[in-house]
């Protein structure tokens, strides 16, 4: 029989420094069990920072994976019942996913099965042998979910060089962005786009990551293309992926 699984989304949670953990534990007891942890900095004003009570701009990043229906049920709960089980202010974020490994496919389907009382070998059992046997990549079957795409939001990606993050942002919120979250990283494949493009890439970046409204998207999108691109020092690379849903903890 040819079992097929429910569409795997992936949620981020950007919380206060040191809540990562309990997050992390929260969500694990909520079908939600595989995690990535990192940390950012923060950009909000210290105006949204007072309402919002926080403390400090250093964030914990969670980065988690699971079925969607264990998402949406999470993203519920944490906009409900959940609220203020977990000290930190904060934002969650859950994004579609159109692919993932088989043998991560089957472990995120278990806590499902779980749930199927007296049901024998399913979803997830054969997955799990498929994917251990050295099978192809399953097929996924779009399921309803438990709480419709609000698709209201989108996710901006900002990679900019070290020390025009500021100018970004400054250009982001003039056009209505509140503020976003801050990850170091370091490019690759520079040579090829610097042969190509007769541009010199520096290497060290920091990448913004900006929570929007959809109305807000290409405004911010095309006014940082155009001020911070490439051919400028900042060296600006911007894209955007639609948001399922978005809420603040």
């Amino acid at each position: 029989m040819n079992q097929k699984a429910e569409r795997p989304k992936v949620l981020v949670s950007v919380v206060e420094r040191g809540k990562g953990k309990e997050l992390i534990k929260l969500y694990r007891q909520k079908d939600v069990e595989f995690h990535y942890q990192t940390i950012g900095h923060g950009t909000a004003t210290s105006e949204i920072m007072d309402i919002l009570g926080l403390d400090s701009r250093d964030k914990d990043i969670v980065i988690s994976f699971a079925a969607g229906s264990a998402v949406n049920r999470l993203v519920y709960a944490m906009s409900d019942e959940l609220r203020g089980a977990v000290d930190t202010k904060g934002i969650l974020f859950d994004l579609p996913l159109t692919g993932i490994s088989n043998i991560i496919m089957a472990a995120i389907s278990l806590p499902l099965q779980r749930e199927k009382k007296n049901s024998g070998p399913g979803i997830a059992d054969a997955l799990l042998e498929k994917a251990f046997m050295g099978g192809k990549e399953q097929d996924t079957e779009k399921e309803e979910p438990a709480m419709a795409s609000e698709n209201k939001h989108s996710l901006i990606l900002i990679s900019v060089n070290q020390g025009y993050t500021e100018n970004v942002l400054d250009t982001a919120k003039s056009l209505g962005a509140r503020g976003g979250t801050i990850l170091r990283a370091r490019w690759s494949g520079a040579k090829t786009l610097e042969k190509y493009q007769a541009l010199s890439i520096q290497s060290e970046k920091e990448v913004i990551i900006i929570v929007v409204p959809n109305e807000l998207r290409n405004g911010i999108m095309d006014a940082v293309n155009r001020e911070h691109g490439m051919r400028t020092e900042a060296q600006a690379v911007v894209c955007s992926m639609n948001v399922d849903h978005f809420a603040p903890i």
